[in-house]
């Protein structure tokens, strides 16, 4: 009973991820240095509860993947996936208008 009544989990769009504070400025962020760590990033978008939702979005949206590293502290990289890379490139486009 509980499966049939759960809401299927669907993959977010660019126009939904792109709503999001943050969402651009990490798009924009890993287009220049792929593989950056959470602390990097939300450095570049001010504040960590935007920086947690955009990244959570971009996700789950896969536009970004998520790597948990094999070091000390088990420290994170976040890079774009071949969507995210079609969608920084739209981005750039946008931006020259």
């Amino acid at each position: 009973m509980k499966d049939a009544s759960r809401k299927a989990k669907r993959r977010l769009g660019a126009i939904e991820v792109l709503s999001l504070k943050g969402s651009v400025r990490i798009i924009n962020a890993l287009k220049k240095q792929d593989g950056m760590n959470y602390s990097d990033l939300e450095k570049i978008v001010g504040f960590a509860t935007t920086t947690t939702r955009a990244l959570k979005a971009l996700e789950e949206g896969n536009f970004v993947t998520r790597e948990v590293l094999n070091k000390p502290y088990r420290p994170v990289a976040y890079t774009l996936t071949e969507r995210g890379r079609r969608l920084s490139e739209i981005l750039s486009e946008l931006e020259r208008l």
